[in-house]
């Protein structure tokens, strides 16, 4: 729930809620919600860097930019803080990334499968296994690849005699960047105080690589056990799903039709196809008769 002391940035919340951007970019005809977001744009365009650091000689884009390098790299201010354990973050969708694995809540769900993921960056990188991009490309041969640490690990193995190797202590893991190693070292291998917890078992960790390395041993293990029929499953989320077809159970509706569904995903295809008029599906053309395909229609 949003709230504010001062009608400007009530106005402003509000904004976000909407699909209304009436701030058009001159140079690429981008369009923004607010003012603000246009000229932060536009300074990529000329590399305007107004914000300048006091500390150092760095300069950015946007206020925001300034506050988290001074956070970073000056203060050390971590002022956002979990309620449930002892950490505490610079950025508050840092923390807000962080309580989900307190709650276990996965918000960012895939409209073509069942995945879900804790935040936006893990699904935009799923999504690619569904669309084919590839975004990241080798400079020595040019090959492409879906995620960067793919492309690290070619270029480690096809291209190592011009690449320094960083072989981590704790699991032989070889790394191309010394900085990549540090990161390396402080998400998977340094002492955590909040518990991590198994989604399988209870089990429970201080080390995300112990975590990693127990949560393989599940692998094919099928715990969950559907009372009406022989269904067995990995995932709580997976059985919650199937027993609504024993059930009838249609907890998500459309709001534009009134009609039911048993998943979210399953919403979110209909109203694409059915509601949404900005929607164009992705077509695919047979390489020997040339028909379009698409998971819609069927184009002639």
């Amino acid at each position: 729930v949003f709230s504010s002391s001062r009608v400007s940035s009530f106005k402003r919340h509000l904004k976000t809620h909407t699909s209304e951007r009436p701030h058009l970019c001159h140079l690429c005809l981008k369009t923004f919600r607010t003012v603000t977001l246009l000229r932060n744009h536009l300074n990529t365009h000329t590399g305007t860097r107004p914000y300048k650091c006091g500390d150092c000689d760095m300069a950015f884009v946007t206020s925001g930019e300034l506050v988290r390098h001074r956070r970073y790299r000056h203060t050390h201010e971590k002022p956002f803080k979990c309620s449930m354990c002892k950490y505490a973050s610079v950025e508050a969708s840092k923390l807000k990334r962080h309580v989900r694995s307190h709650t276990g809540e996965r918000p960012f769900q895939c409209a073509l499968c069942s995945y879900a993921s804790k935040d936006t960056y893990k699904l935009k990188r799923h999504m690619r296994t569904h669309s084919g991009e590839k975004p990241y490309e080798c400079r020595v041969c040019h090959a492409r690849f879906t995620q960067s640490g793919t492309m690290k690990i070619h270029v480690l193995q096809k291209h190592s005699e011009n690449v320094p190797k960083y072989e981590c202590p704790h699991c032989a893991t070889i790394i191309a960047r010394k900085s990549d190693l540090r990161v390396h070292l402080r998400n998977l291998h340094t002492y955590k105080a909040a518990e991590m917890k198994c989604r399988y078992c209870s089990s429970v960790f201080h080390e995300r690589y112990a975590l990693i390395q127990h949560q393989k041993t599940h692998k094919n293990e099928k715990r969950f056990k559907c009372e009406h029929c022989d269904y067995a499953c990995k995932q709580e989320r997976h059985m919650t799903v199937h027993v609504r077809t024993h059930t009838g159970e249609k907890p998500f509706t459309c709001l534009s039709c009134n009609k039911c569904f048993r998943q979210k995903q399953l919403l979110n295809v209909h109203f694409k196809k059915y509601h949404d008029p900005s929607f164009v599906p992705a077509v695919y053309e047979c390489p020997k008769c040339g028909k379009g395909f698409s998971r819609w229609v069927l184009y002639e």
